[in-house]
């Protein structure tokens, strides 16, 4: 039988070895839980910087593929981030390598697989099919996210290290958000039956843990989708912002936001670094002019790099709107 064709399968980093998104899940969630394994216990150790390059190019290729089937501009956003960050574990600099940090992210993961051009794209045969349309789904990243770290808990929580975590909810919250990134994978690429057979066996799994009946593939696979938007409705009854904040955070009170950039010269300054912040919604944010890490400038340079102060940042009145961070140029 034919093996089908997938969106990733244009380039040549996934072509060969065609991998399974529950191998790509396997790969990031075992990744991660080894960061975190040696950081909470091994924080010294001179293999943390390895596990943590290990962990940019699983989590990145898994993030990578998931773009690719879902044509999601966050999840490539987090993709290209995870590149950049291996990128820099690397040790390249701008203008070693020509391309973003997907490039590189590619070139890496199909060099871990025995070929040498991973970042090449082929062209594929033209479908003639229209796209589908995807359920509305939680937002990728923040997916991956979840089930790398509920894996991570559920596995550290057996220890006597960690009496506070609540072991089964930990397994409850991975079986979920598994789940639902594999019936994601398999609406966007319907040919994938195997991500389609594993999720259902997830939300089969989900309902027996919830005490439920047990129902056909198809509901199985839909009760995952119902019970995150289920709980989505309880955390936004206690949520720090509302659902539609000005701030961009959706609710959850973050936003990603770019902490780093790297000179290029002459002012020139573009993204290698960023992180969730707190949102600060609809209020106008302000830095204070005394403050002792950058001296009221907003941000600290670094040789090579601007980097945004987060130090004695605080909520202005409405007064003073006008003395809020200046958006940063070039990033």
């Amino acid at each position: 039988m034919h093996a089908p064709s997938h969106p990733e399968h244009d380039l040549t980093a996934y072509l060969r070895e065609r991998p399974s998104i529950t191998r790509l899940i396997s790969e990031a969630r075992w990744a991660h839980y080894q960061v975190a394994y040696a950081l909470e216990h091994y924080p010294d150790s001179e293999t943390v910087p390895a596990l943590r390059r290990q962990k940019f190019l699983h989590l990145g290729a898994l993030t990578d593929v998931l773009a690719l089937r879902t044509q999601d501009p966050d999840l490539y956003e987090t993709a290209r981030d995870y590149g950049e960050l291996l990128r820099k574990v690397d040790g390249l600099a701008l203008n070693d390598h020509p391309r973003n940090g997907i490039d590189h992210l590619r070139s890496q993961y199909g060099l871990l697989h025995g070929h040498d051009h991973g970042a090449d794209h082929r062209p594929l045969q033209a479908l003639n099919e229209p796209r589908r349309r995807l359920p509305i789904y939680p937002a990728g990243p923040q997916l991956i996210h979840h089930m790398c770290d509920a894996y991570t808990w559920a596995a550290m929580g057996r220890s006597p290290y960690f009496p506070a975590v609540d072991v089964p909810a930990e397994q409850r919250r991975h079986l979920l958000t598994r789940g639902l990134i594999l019936d994601m994978a398999a609406e966007a690429a319907p040919t994938d039956t195997a991500s389609a057979a594993a999720a259902a066996t997830a939300g089969h799994a989900l309902r027996a843990l919830d005490g439920r009946p047990a129902l056909d593939d198809a509901r199985a696979r839909a009760y995952l989708l119902d019970t995150f938007r289920d709980l989505d409705d309880e955390d936004d009854e206690e949520a720090p912002h509302p659902a539609d904040c000005a701030g961009g955070c959706a609710g959850d009170g973050e936003i990603l936001t770019v902490l780093t950039w790297e000179s290029q010269g002459d002012g020139i300054y573009i993204p290698v670094h960023q992180e969730p912040i707190t949102c600060p919604g609809t209020t106008h944010v302000r830095h204070e002019p005394d403050c002792t890490t950058c001296n009221g400038h907003g941000y600290t340079y670094p040789t090579g790099y601007r980097e945004l102060c987060l130090d004695c940042r605080v909520p202005n009145g409405d007064h003073a709107a006008q003395e809020t961070l200046p958006v940063p140029q070039g990033g």
